[in-house]
Formats: C-alpha cells, structure tokens, sequence
C-alpha cells in the first residue's frame, strides 16, 4: 500500500507514522515553520500559464491556461497540474500555511503534500472527550487541492491524516457525518472564486472558535450510544440485521434463464450476510474486548470484527481505513444513529 506522499513532505507531531518516510517531530511547529523545514524546502510555487497552439505557422493563445507547479525540492522540473480559464486563481502553498498560522494559533499535527504536489493538507488537534473510559480524539483539517478540480476545504473528523490513504479515510468520514452545523465537511471552497484565500480564512476561523462545540455534538453522539441499551439477544439481533440485510430471492418477473444463477449467488451472499452478523453477535455477547451491554458496545463490536477479525487473504489496512470495510463500518454507525434519534 502506498503511502502517496510527495518526496520526504510529510510531518507528524510525537506519533509514528506506519510509512516511516521520515521519523516523527518531537518539538511542536507551525505550519510555516514544516514548509521551511529540511524535508519540505520551502514548498512551492502555483502559477498559471497561457495555453498556446500553432495557427497557420504561429503559436496563437488558446484562451486558456495550465495550472503549473514549481520546482521542488524533490521534483526540480515544473509539472503541469490541468488547465483553467482566466477565472481561475490558484492559492499559494505558502498562503495556506500563513493563514492556518494567524488563524488557528496552535502547531500543526499533521501536514503532508501528496502526489507530486496536487494536494496539501494540515491538521490540528481539536478538544477530546471520554466515553466509558475510551479517549475519542478529534481533529481539524484543512486540504487544498492544486490541480483546479479537489478545491480548498475544512472538515473534521475522528481520524489523525498522515499520508494519501489515512487523508482519504478522513475525507470520507467527514463526507458520510456531515450535518451542517460544524461536524464532518464544513466548507469547499473553489479556485474559480478570486476572495477564495480571503472567505478561506474566516471559514477557517470560524471552525477554530466553535470546536468545543464540534467536540460536544461527537461526546453527545457517542455518549448516547453509551446510554442506549440493548436489553437481550434478539434485539442486538435485529439491529445487526438493519445494518446487514439479506438480499432477496429474485422473482418471476426475473428472466428464467437467468434466475438460476441469480438465485445462487443470492444464496452466497446471504450466507456472508449471516457470517458477518454471527461474527459480530459473538464478540457482542462475550468474546470481544471489553464491550458493553449497549450500542456503544456494538458499535466497538462492529469495529473489532472489522478490524481484528474478519477473514482475509490480502492485506486489510487499506480496507479497514477507506475500502468495504470502512463502509461496512458507516453501516452499522448509520443504523446506530438513526435509532438514538
């Protein structure tokens, strides 16, 4: 699995990184202070550039631009990033960095450029709060996309970014727990906007004053799981089977020929259906790790069997952060939260 991080332009406060591009920080930083730093040199420059093309033996402008990336430390060519319209104004690494600087006005945590510089991210440590003796950590992060089609956003989330995988579990955790007011993606802002830097840092100043509130509306999401009980077996039963429905058994509006076959790979699925709900019930009702009687408890079931226990023959990492069983996960999360409401 590839961490997707451009050259040695990564930075973790304290923690370890599972890449080990480069070890972690033990001296707290800004975000000016790591785009100075050995390993980031600075960053780079955005620019944009006519797009030309020959016209009856000459070179005529398009119209158009390219989006062009400087030199780096790692990278000493230009790069072509996409092309844009006049309207476009690309944000400058460097502006990123100094408006998280004046803004926030704490170290980073996290930042990194991935790819060959399309995007950047910073994170930040945002209030944490205690469920039944579990510390969930919040974060802060701002992404820009250099590239005229990811844009500039600020979301929260309770994963910590550190390469292009974590930074894509983050994006889809905050896409999936939005709910307008302060929790998962905040704002998106695009490059077709010329105040873009300037509404950047007021959205991001925004965030900044309201996350003890943003940290209250998760405790109070996860501190109701931990309220709600599951009284007996059948009713942690029926709640495995609204996150993890069988399918049906097609009917005769189905082709003939085909339902054969259909029917059989229904069958397969449901039996991975079964599996799936079985595995979790068992570490629900005693084989997990220090799991309660409530939805709490079954949500750090649901976790545990899709982290530590379900079967596979590749590696999981991947999928436990961003793939099926990241998703698999949201179902249970989803269920969860529409019966607390």
């Amino acid at each position: 699995m590839s961490a997707g991080v451009k050259g040695k332009m990564v930075y973790s406060f304290e923690k370890p990184m599972w890449h080990n591009i480069v070890e972690p920080s033990v001296v707290q930083m800004t975000a000016e202070e790591i785009l100075d730093s050995a390993n980031f040199g600075g960053g780079y420059k955005m620019m944009t550039r006519p797009v030309t093309v020959e016209l009856n033996g000459e070179q005529v402008e398009t119209g158009d631009f390219a989006v062009v990336r400087g030199v780096s430390l790692d990278d000493p060519v230009e790069r072509v990033f996409g092309y844009c319209t006049e309207r476009y104004h690309p944000l400058q690494p460097r502006d990123v960095a100094h408006s998280f600087d004046v803004i926030v006005k704490q170290p980073a945590e996290t930042m990194a450029f991935l790819g060959k510089g399309e995007r950047m991210f910073i994170s930040w440590k945002m209030p944490s709060f205690d469920v039944l003796n579990d510390q969930i950590d919040m974060y802060g992060i701002v992404s820009t996309g250099f590239d005229t089609l990811k844009g500039t956003k600020l979301f929260s989330a309770t994963y910590r970014p550190i390469c292009k995988n974590t930074f894509s579990a983050v994006e889809g955790w905050a896409r999936k727990n939005s709910d307008g007011h302060l929790k998962g993606e905040i704002w998106t802002g695009k490059g077709v906007n010329k105040n873009i830097l300037y509404d950047f840092r007021y959205w991001m100043a925004h965030v900044q004053t309201a996350t003890i509130h943003e940290a209250n509306l998760m405790e109070k999401f996860f501190r109701k799981l931990a309220s709600t009980q599951i009284e007996n077996d059948s009713e942690a039963k029926r709640i495995l089977l609204m996150a993890y429905p069988d399918a049906d058994n097609v009917t005769e509006f189905y082709p003939k020929e085909l339902r054969q076959d259909k029917n059989e790979s229904t069958f397969d699925f449901n039996e991975k259906q079964e599996a799936l709900r079985q595995g979790i019930f068992q570490l629900f009702s005693g084989a997990g790790t220090a799991i309660t009687p409530d939805y709490y408890g079954m949500f750090n079931s649901t976790t545990e069997y899709f982290c530590h226990v379900q079967p596979s023959k590749l590696p999981i990492a991947e999928s436990v952060m961003f793939g099926g069983r990241q998703k698999a996960t949201m179902q249970m999360v989803s269920v969860l939260n529409k019966l607390t409401k």
